[in-house]
């Protein structure tokens, strides 16, 4: 806290040099025991003040300046505390981002094999794909070479071939078809019903046949085909070649195709 102290300069510089300049005057010029001991108070009295003020002055700046060095101190270990935890703070991110650049690293290099893998395998994969198909084609080829002899017989009653299937077709079905007498007799291998039991009132289960030889079986479709309309006991039946189900799934495509064919056909038989 500033103070402001008025010294009497002037009076102690006048004090002085009166009495300096009072040396060798005469008597009656000085000054008296009374003026005198007035003057050498009031100039103890000055001195005194002008020395004591410094005094009071330098315990009050030294109180601020410990305060504010006591501030300063606070302040920098509040601030060393800041900055430790920051410190600490950003080293552990530091190492996080290393972790986590590690395990990216990691990554990558598991990604950049498993795409090196997967270029393998979709070679491989592409190659087992084509030898597959071409297997399928061939297995579905020799299942449609086994099936050559063989005819299906739709909307038979259940129970009309009786207990030898095999006799009954080889005996009903040239008279069915109006076929003339064969020099070697139909020759039926094996027939069979497919498929499970059916309840009453639904549709009877296919007859499948298979001939002795294939040209017997064509000779029978042949005659089908110029019979058109085929009964057993005024109820109609129907033969169909014997095919596997891809193959059946393929010719379905191509029914519409072959209706337009057969209208057409027709229709230009009938001009």
């Amino acid at each position: 806290m500033p103070i402001n102290v008025k010294m009497p300069k002037e009076k102690g510089k006048t004090t002085i040099q009166s009495k300096l300049s009072d040396f060798g005057k005469p008597p009656e010029q000085k000054l008296s025991k009374e003026a005198n001991a007035s003057v050498s108070m009031e100039t103890t009295s000055a001195v005194e003040t002008y020395t004591e003020a410094p005094v009071v002055c330098d315990s009050e700046l030294k109180l601020v300046k410990d305060e504010i060095l006591k501030a300063v101190v606070d302040l920098k270990e509040e601030f060393n505390g800041k900055l430790n935890g920051i410190l600490k703070a950003t080293e552990e991110t530091k190492k996080q981002l290393g972790e986590c650049a590690n395990r990216i690293g990691q990554a990558e290099m598991r990604i950049s094999t498993i795409e090196d893998d997967h270029g393998t395998l979709k070679d491989v994969v592409d190659k087992l794909e084509k030898r597959n198909r071409v297997l399928e084609n061939r297995v579905l080829d020799l299942e449609a070479r086994s099936r050559l002899n063989n005819v299906r017989l739709v909307n038979l009653p259940e129970g009309a071939e009786g207990a030898d299937p095999c006799s009954f077709i080889e005996s009903w079905l040239p008279d069915a078809l109006d076929m003339a007498p064969m020099r070697v007799p139909i020759v039926v291998e094996k027939a069979h019903r497919i498929g499970p039991k059916r309840g009453t009132g639904e549709p009877p289960r296919p007859l499948i046949m298979k001939f002795l030889n294939y040209k017997q079986k064509d000779s029978v479709m042949k005659a089908a085909r110029a019979k058109k309309d085929m009964l057993y006991k005024n109820l109609k039946v129907r033969l169909y070649n014997d095919l596997p189900t891809e193959v059946h799934k393929q010719r379905k495509k191509y029914d519409s195709v072959r209706q337009q064919l057969r209208a057409d056909y027709y229709l230009g038989a009938g001009e």
